[in-house]
């Protein structure tokens, strides 16, 4: 029987998460807001590693996306409903970035420009390490990231409504500039958001390592995310072992793609032997600091890499599903392994005000994810080919 994609019925099953992310989100917050009046600078230091956490997500998610409209694979067709909805939560990254502005002072050290001034190197640095330049840059960025989520999806919409090549062709050229406006921007937020904590400090592998790990970030939420539906009603049959293979193909190479930027930048910095360089590894491999980067090598890297060369672990919903739990998780350790350090120095540091942070801040997210699937299929039923993908899944379905 020929699978009748038109009858896909909306997704219902992660919508009972929605009010329980939103209370959960909003008692964290309030522990936070809390432990703000405690001890301020722990606060925004527990708050930027969860901001970048989350924010990491969104960002990769329009990413894909973009990539997706532009290859037009069908690797992609299955997934471009959550990766458009997580892209446009990007105006919430805006009011969650609001603390980081009010917190500068504790978090970046060349906001205090007597300090700044005082350090020849920074010094020569000040015309971009500046407040001013810092606010107008990051205006510009979600102003960027916004239009093109939201401009994306007037045009999926109109595509939807004329089925015109011509809408879809516009789409294309939107998502193949957004691509180049993404990697540029990401790149400098990078440097301004997470390099400049340690501002002696200088990488030229360091933007697009974090871009390539916010591609990752969104990869192993969307394949969790997919997996949780594996079962419900609205999917079953719809949902087959060659999406999940090719998602769990895609994180591994973004995994492969990860690992050898940052060894790249470890081996740069190393052979260069440059005095003010060197630093941000010696903390970073130092006492505890040191088993956190153990364990992102095994856990990040090793763990991730020879499971999803497991054809068995990728076709499976439960068990690629862990591997996407655990690439999640370390995707965390990570930021937090390449912030903290700039302002505890040697001794590990992570309070009860890191986990309130990510969760209130997650607890929203995902209140605001679900919310703009609301009133939609999973299945993007008006794009072009989509009933080929699902016969080459050999999917079936349900009304």
């Amino acid at each position: 029987m020929t699978p009748d994609v038109r009858s896909s019925t909306p997704v219902t099953g992660i919508a009972r998460w929605r009010m329980p992310s939103l209370i959960a989100g909003i008692i964290g917050l309030a522990l936070s807001i809390a432990g703000y009046f405690v001890n301020p600078q722990t606060f925004f230091r527990a708050y930027l590693p969860s901001f970048l956490f989350w924010f990491s997500i969104v960002a990769g998610s329009l990413a894909v996306l973009m990539l997706q409209y532009v290859t037009g694979g069908e690797w992609g067709l299955m997934i471009r409903r959550p990766l458009g909805a997580s892209a446009r939560t990007m105006m919430w990254m805006v009011l969650f970035f609001i603390p980081i502005v009010f917190g500068m002072k504790y978090l970046y050290p060349w906001s205090d420009t007597a300090w700044a001034m005082a350090d020849e190197n920074v010094r020569q640095k000040l015309d971009w390490l500046n407040w001013k330049r810092f606010l107008i840059f990051a205006a510009l960025y979600f102003a960027l990231w916004n239009l093109w989520a939201w401009r994306i999806r007037i045009l999926s919409l109109k595509f939807y409504e004329d089925r015109s090549p011509f809408t879809e062709l516009k789409r294309r050229k939107w998502a193949a500039s957004g691509l180049a406006m993404i990697v540029l921007t990401l790149t400098f937020a990078s440097i301004d958001w997470m390099l400049s904590t340690e501002p002696k400090f200088s990488s030229t592998m360091y933007g697009i390592t974090f871009v390539v790990g916010c591609g990752l970030s969104a990869l192993a939420f969307v394949t969790f995310f997919f997996a949780q539906l594996a079962n419900t009603d609205a999917m079953r049959g719809v949902l087959k072992p060659n999406h999940f293979r090719d998602l769990g193909n895609l994180m591994l190479a973004f995994v492969m793609f990860y690992a050898y930027t940052t060894f790249s930048e470890f081996l740069l910095i190393w052979y260069a032997n440059v005095h003010e360089e060197i630093p941000h590894y010696l903390v970073r491999n130092t006492g505890m600091w040191g088993a956190v980067a153990f364990s992102v090598a095994m856990f990040h890297f090793f763990l991730p890499f020879g499971l999803l060369l497991m054809r068995p672990i990728k076709d499976k919903p439960k068990t690629i599903a862990i591997v996407a739990v655990i690439v999640i998780v370390m995707r965390y350790v990570v930021l937090y392994w390449l912030v903290a350090p700039s302002w505890y120095g040697e001794h590990f540091t992570w309070s009860w005000m890191d986990l309130t942070s990510l969760v209130g801040i997650g607890g929203v997210w995902i209140w605001a994810f679900i919310g703009q699937l609301r009133g939609q299929t999973i299945i993007p039923i008006h794009e072009t080919w989509v009933e080929e993908a699902i016969r080459e899944g050999a999917l079936k379905v349900n009304a």
